[in-house]
Formats: C-alpha cells, structure tokens, sequence
C-alpha cells in the first residue's frame, strides 16, 4: 500500500467518524474539533484522489477542504469574540 493509499484510508475514516460524531451529537457543526477534522481528511482524500487521477473526487474533496477552511476560520472568530455584559 502506497503512502496516498494510507492517506486516502485515514481521510475517508476520519470524514466518516467526523459525521458520525455529528449525527450523534458528541459534536456540533460550528466547532473547531468538526470543521478541523473534515478540512484536513478532505485534503488527505484530495491528494490521495490527485495520485490515481480521480478528478471528480479530487474537485469534491477540494470544495469540501475549503468549506472546512471557512468553518475553522468561523469557529476561531466565535470562540475569540468577548463575552457580552449583561446587566450593567
């Protein structure tokens, strides 16, 4: 088994566990755990779909990395933003 191989199983597994975890709400789709996992599973099925030349897969991997991207810079912004003064 090439190293692409090996990268393509463990993003196929990794996307797979992520939207497990989501669909039974151990996770939330607007976290950084979520959108961290899926931006860097779909880069490791981008590469693996580049090496056999698997271009449909490689393009949906590679809007789904960036869609994660998005999600990761989101999650970040949120958990930056202050808290709200309630009361004053």
């Amino acid at each position: 088994m090439s190293a692409t191989d090996v990268l393509g199983w463990v993003g196929a597994v990794g996307v797979l566990v992520a939207y497990g975890l989501l669909t039974i709400g151990r996770w939330q789709s607007s976290t950084l755990p979520y959108q961290a996992t899926n931006a860097v599973c779909a880069g490791a099925l981008l590469v693996w779909a580049i090496s056999i030349r698997g271009w449909q897969s490689a393009l949906l991997n590679a809007v789904w990395m960036l869609v994660g991207i998005v999600g990761i810079v989101r999650a970040l912004r949120s958990s930056a933003a202050p808290e709200p003064h309630v009361g004053d």
